[in-house]
């Protein structure tokens, strides 16, 4: 059986982030849903229903991308899908310690 397909959406607590996470999860893919305030993302979570799973992501905050990445390693071990929603560019050289071990 394939491994389950693993996006971060941000910004997904709220308008085109929220309706592309609501897309994403009835078709199968398990979706972080990324959210500067935690409680708001766990609320769209939770309105988006299983297979979305709240994360705390602030993209202009290079240590809160850093944590995000780590979380994402660390539960996933890898993320086929990026989302950026939100206005805020990446910051370049964002540190991600999220590596792929798909083959």
């Amino acid at each position: 059986m394939p491994n389950k397909r693993i996006a971060l959406v941000t910004g997904a607590n709220q308008g085109v982030g929220l309706q592309v996470a609501k897309e994403l999860v009835a078709n199968g893919v398990t979706v972080m849903v990324g959210s500067r305030n935690f409680a708001r993302g766990e609320a769209a979570a939770k309105e988006i229903g299983p297979g979305a799973l709240a994360l705390q992501l602030d993209v202009t905050d290079r240590v809160s991308i850093a944590a995000a990445a780590e979380r994402i390693g660390k539960e996933f071990g890898y993320l086929d899908l990026l989302v950026n929603t939100r206005l805020s560019p990446i910051p370049e050289r964002a540190a991600c310690p999220c590596r792929s071990t798909r083959k």
